[in-house]
């Protein structure tokens, strides 16, 4: 079976998607369930307890106290979430932080809003001494948070422009959106963790995997990737016509979509669907099983993924799947290419 390389993502879309489907085709010619109820204690459920609930939303997690509080580009592990990695230098020149040295990172996407990030320390870090760091590089209060402008010579500022302190709860939440910042910051009573979509996930996750390193949470209509948004904005009624026939069987457009990794320098990561109900879950097995397999990459790239084995249980359709190296699967979350989510 030919296999479709898709380069096109929640985040990136590239016009050359277009370009590497077409080719590839040419070359071819509800409530309750088993894992209901509270999710179980973990990192990845804490930290999105400090999450309010929102309708749609991608959300990135790495525990940075799991991965021994260091991480780069250059290293094996390739978590999902590290917004500020490319900063942390100056954060620590300018205010006496890193990113990484939180015991754990959010960074949270939602529809046509920038990213905001939401770092947690331990009780050691002296967030509280931030805000006078923070006026004294020309922040200034705006109602209960700090806001500054955009200095070339303090790169952070580009991604934090905007930044709430919880000093109660031992959190850093920042980003160019002010109203994100204080929505995380308001500490709302309906958390994310707390959703019927996410907590099956969560309670998967932490029986098949125990503790996470990192994750790629997806609630709402992003949880699944269209036809359309395979072949990019160049897509023809023939075109889908084609890519459809690629694709039989059973696509329900599920309600959450979850990703984990227990270890980022390994090559194997759990990804789960929750659907309304365990016939809806049971009835997506096979095609998503099989779509796995032709989404992902071509034999003998180091970047494919493999979907070893599928379980429904209850309400919840889950797959193991195993990469070639360490960062495919951050590479695939990216871009949307695992396959096993894809919607007609």
């Amino acid at each position: 079976m030919c296999a479709i390389v898709q380069t096109t993502g929640r985040m990136v879309t590239s016009v050359l998607t277009a370009i590497a489907v077409v080719a590839a085709l040419t070359a071819c010619s509800a409530r309750g369930g088993l894992f209901g109820g509270t999710p179980p204690s973990s990192s990845l459920a804490s930290a999105l307890d400090q999450i309010p609930d929102m309708p749609d939303a991608h959300i990135m997690f790495t525990d940075w106290s799991m991965l021994g509080h260091h991480a780069s580009k250059e290293q094996d592990a390739a978590p999902f979430a590290g917004q500020l990695l490319w900063v942390d230098d100056a954060l620590q020149r300018d205010l006496g932080i890193r990113s990484t040295n939180a015991d754990w990172e959010i960074d949270v996407w939602q529809p046509h809003r920038y990213p905001t990030v939401v770092l947690h320390y331990d009780g050691h870090t002296d967030l509280a001494g931030l805000a006078a760091k923070l006026t004294r590089l020309g922040y200034h209060a705006n109602g209960s948070i700090f806001t500054g402008s955009a200095d070339q010579r303090r790169t952070w500022t580009l991604s934090l422009r905007n930044i709430g302190i919880a000093t109660d709860r031992q959190l850093l939440i920042g980003g160019p959106d002010a109203t994100a910042v204080r929505s995380v910051l308001a500490d709302s009573a309906l958390k994310l963790g707390h959703h019927d979509s996410v907590t099956p996930l969560l309670a998967l996750a932490a029986a098949r995997l125990g503790r996470i390193a990192t994750a790629s949470l997806v609630v709402g209509s992003g949880a699944c990737v269209s036809l359309t948004e395979l072949i990019g904005l160049s897509a023809t009624p023939a075109m889908l016509a084609t890519l459809r026939k690629q694709f039989p069987g059973k696509f329900t457009r599920p309600q959450a979509e979850l990703t984990a990794e227990a270890d980022p320098a390994g090559t194997t990561a759990l990804d789960a669907l929750t659907f309304p109900d365990q016939g809806t879950a049971q009835a997506n097995k096979a095609a998503r099983t099989a779509a796995g397999k032709k989404v992902s990459g071509i034999d003998g790239d180091a970047d494919v993924i493999r979907v070893t084995s599928s379980t429904v249980t209850g309400r919840v359709l889950s797959f193991t799947m195993t990469a070639g190296h360490p960062h495919a699967f951050a590479h695939h979350v990216l871009y949307n290419s695992l396959g096993v989510d894809i919607c007609k």
